[in-house]
């Protein structure tokens, strides 16, 4: 061989060489510079992440939970962002009132709670929501008021407040009597006398009437003015369904124009929103729900004045760690 050819020969193989060399240089900087980049047309793949952020999302991020195959109304009560296991409020309204129904999710969560000021006066619900450390809270039992001048300052009949008894007086009124939680967080509407509620492991109760809902059955009223069947008022009111949630109900009226609801527009409600035990609270201008620090109902007097008046006791929703309710209403 010429030395011409070998040293073409020598170029060729050079040449080669260097071919090969660069391809491996490629490879080697994408394999290693560009590990795990992956194309933005690329497919999104869930995986599955123990971090803060996923475990704690923004609320724009939460999934809204949606049960398309129920109806309008237990949509209503069960479609909620995944994160609230507080309450939510849902407005109400008939030819002659208007008002809100909060689902409560938590059952074990509702206590009954009294006046600071027992023996001297009553208190207003948001003051008991406050030093409670409550979400919310609705007025709850009677209380003694002679000619209709009492200023709530003594709870009438049996009334438990985490498990402690504050009066032990059977509910005077065969109309009603116990209305509270057991230890299994079920709403009891009985009439029990002092015994019966300790032995029946009854946790918070107040005292007042009339059942209107009891296992499902409506229950025969009777009576005159606003405790009659006809007899329109503000009304208040507490309910459960058969799965655990807790309606309450708060709806506005005038006497003096003859508005508010019947004890059967308040049976309605409450059954179209599920409930299975309804018992009536105390009405008229002691009517008031609170949220926070807001009463959201607008209660009327006899005297036509929109005001509200101090109570002997109210069903509070306690507060705990991840509070996240629906309180847009309020806003």
């Amino acid at each position: 061989m010429s030395k011409k050819k070998k040293k073409k020969g020598n170029g060729l193989l050079i040449l080669i060489l260097i071919v090969i060399a660069g391809g491996v240089g490629v490879g080697y900087y994408y394999a290693t510079e560009n590990k795990g980049v992956v194309p933005k047309s690329a497919p999104k793949v869930d995986t599955m992440s123990n971090s803060s952020e996923d475990d704690n999302p923004k609320e724009d991020e939460v999934t809204y939970l949606e049960y398309p195959e129920l109806s309008e109304t237990e949509r209503q009560i069960l479609e909620r962002y995944s994160n609230n296991n507080d309450y939510k409020i849902i407005p109400v309204s008939g030819s002659k009132f208007k008002g809100y129904l909060v689902a409560v999710y938590e059952p074990q969560r509702m206590h009954a709670v009294i006046t600071s000021k027992r023996g001297s006066a009553g208190e207003y619900v948001d003051k008991m929501v406050s030093d409670n450390n409550a979400l919310l809270g609705i007025n709850a039992g009677g209380f003694l008021d002679p000619d209709y001048n009492g200023d709530g300052e003594e709870p009438l009949g049996l009334t438990i407040s985490k498990n402690r008894m504050l009066v032990s007086d059977k509910y005077p009124d065969s109309r009603g009597g116990v209305i509270g939680f057991d230890a299994n967080n079920k709403l009891i509407l009985e009439d029990l006398d002092s015994k019966s509620v300790v032995s029946r492991g009854i946790r918070d109760c107040i005292s007042f009437g009339p059942y209107l809902v009891v296992n499902g059955e409506v229950k025969k009223m009777t009576g005159s003015g606003a405790f009659g069947p006809t007899g329109r008022s503000a009304r208040s009111a507490i309910g459960q369904r058969a799965d655990g949630i807790v309606l309450l109900l708060c709806v506005d009226g005038d006497r003096t124009k003859g508005q508010g609801a019947t004890l059967g527009e308040v049976v309605e409600i409450m059954q179209r929103y599920g409930a299975v035990n309804v018992a009536n609270l105390d009405g008229g201008t002691s009517c008031q729900l609170v949220v926070g620090d807001k009463m959201i109902n607008d209660p009327t007097a006899l005297s036509g004045e929109h005001r509200s008046r101090p109570v002997a006791s109210a069903f509070i929703l306690e507060s705990d760690s991840g509070n996240n309710g629906d309180s847009s209403l309020v806003n």
